[in-house]
């Protein structure tokens, strides 16, 4: 499976957050849904986008056009960070994309051509993992902190990042030459772990860290009676738990820990062969097959509520940017417009 799918683009100038007029003040936390939205017009390869930012519900004008995207989510205090890429204009016919962080509203590119996948700030230092791509177009395993940044050596591309005190912790995946498999891979402090066996294609989508225990999302194809599954993966401390039995292929996407407990959101298949949203809560999975042919991507638990975030496909192929909350789904925003979630950050009051 493929568990990572993105509409990305980005405007060169910069992203501006409107004022939310009209927007009503909402007991409990702030719940920041960010994604993207389609804006009714075609072209070669498909509806024409562009990000979309929703508070409570209620969307945040953004200046953003159809060559934007932004793909994570962070708020410190009253700022709210996004990172992505934009997508410039170039002789590839595709464009060169930057990698680029904004802040409040101001677009900061980060250098190079690659992507910004994850963002975490701490004491008053914002981090962002991604990727850069060399003078051969291969991929760099890339750590930017507060917009200098650390090539962690070898090809691959991060996916996620968690700092705790002095450490800092990047999952994604390391590639080698062609023909080989990519391989789920930690890097803590610039040190590189990896998780899969390399027999097979694994990946890291998500870590998370709590005490002394370092939690990493993933999947990895593995053999289940002589046939190739691919197993939702979850590494603690470096080693593998898988959370399906291998009947059906499955893959987890986002890890976070609250009070103890373990949530873990991604997929699996159902008999029929049909993608259902699955959360797993200390390894035992609650599936919600009432949201069709789910893609859920980001997890968050605040005041003892599990908040996820993800999108879900009609059988006309409409999407809708959809976030759970206790495992009921709602849609995100109004309008027909199709619609796609890719982060939530959940601020308590």
């Amino acid at each position: 499976m493929n568990p990572r799918t993105f509409i990305l683009a980005i405007a060169a100038a910069l992203l501006a957050f409107a004022p939310l007029a009209g927007q009503s003040k909402v007991a409990g936390p702030d719940v920041y849904v960010l994604g993207t939205k389609g804006t009714g017009a075609e072209a070669d390869e498909g509806e024409v986008t562009k990000p979309a930012l929703w508070k409570n519900g209620v969307e945040v004008p953004l200046t953003l056009n159809s060559d934007a995207s932004a793909q994570s989510i962070f708020v410190s205090g009253k700022d709210v960070y996004l990172a992505g890429y934009v997508r410039l204009p170039s002789e590839n016919e595709d464009g060169t994309y930057v990698p680029t962080l904004w802040k409040n509203g101001a677009a900061k590119p980060l250098g190079g051509t690659g992507n910004a996948e994850s963002i975490f700030v701490s004491g008053g230092d914002v981090y962002v993992a991604g990727s850069e791509s060399d003078e051969k177009g291969a991929r760099m395993v890339t750590l930017w902190k507060n917009g200098v940044a650390q090539h962690l050596g070898g090809t691959g591309s991060a996916e996620s990042i968690f700092v705790s005190g002095n450490d800092v912790y990047l999952a994604g995946q390391s590639t080698g030459k062609a023909g080989e498999p990519n391989v789920a891979t930690l890097w803590k402090n610039g040190v590189a772990q990896r998780l899969g066996n390399g027999k097979d294609n694994s990946h890291a989508c998500s870590v998370y860290v709590s005490g002394n225990d370092v939690y990493v999302a993933g999947f990895e194809v593995v053999k289940v009676k002589n046939e190739k599954k691919t197993m939702a993966t979850l590494w603690v401390n470096g080693v593998a738990k898988r959370l399906n039995d291998g009947k059906r292929d499955a893959d987890a996407l986002y890890v976070s820990v609250s009070g103890g407990d373990v949530y873990v959101a991604g997929r699996e298949n159902n008999a029929e062969g049909e993608a259902v949203a699955t959360l797993w809560k200390n390894g035992k999975a609650q599936r919600y097959d009432a949201v069709p042919n789910p893609s859920p991507r980001s997890v968050y638990v605040q005041g003892g509520d599990v908040y996820w975030v993800g999108t879900s496909y009609d059988e006309e192929g409409g999407s809708a940017a959809t976030l759970w909350k206790n495992g009921k789904a709602q849609r995100v925003g109004k309008g027909k417009a199709n619609t796609w979630a890719y982060s939530v950050f959940i601020v308590g009051k």
